[in-house]
């Protein structure tokens, strides 16, 4: 169900952006691993348009991510146009 709102929230979004636009994207389910979320938006493109990944984030240093725990890689962002 998660991954089906990420889905629809950035295919929303994106329909909104103009020819070159940016779409700045976040996400803070430490259940959904960030090639994934990468993957989940890039499907979000609509068809008819092409996007680039300028850019991928995370948390900052005081969040750092526990050995043997992918859950604490929790916050993660993209950057596209």
């Amino acid at each position: 169900l998660g991954r089906r709102k990420y889905f629809d929230l950035n295919r929303l979004a994106m329909q909104l952006l103009a020819p070159d636009g940016l779409l700045f994207t976040c996400s803070c389910s430490g259940l959904l691993p960030r090639e994934e979320f990468i993957r989940l938006v890039c499907a979000a493109m609509p068809e008819d348009r092409r996007a680039q990944v300028l850019e991928q984030g995370g948390a900052a240093a005081d969040h750092p991510v526990a050995v043997g725990c992918p859950e604490s890689e929790y916050l993660k962002t993209a950057l596209l146009r």
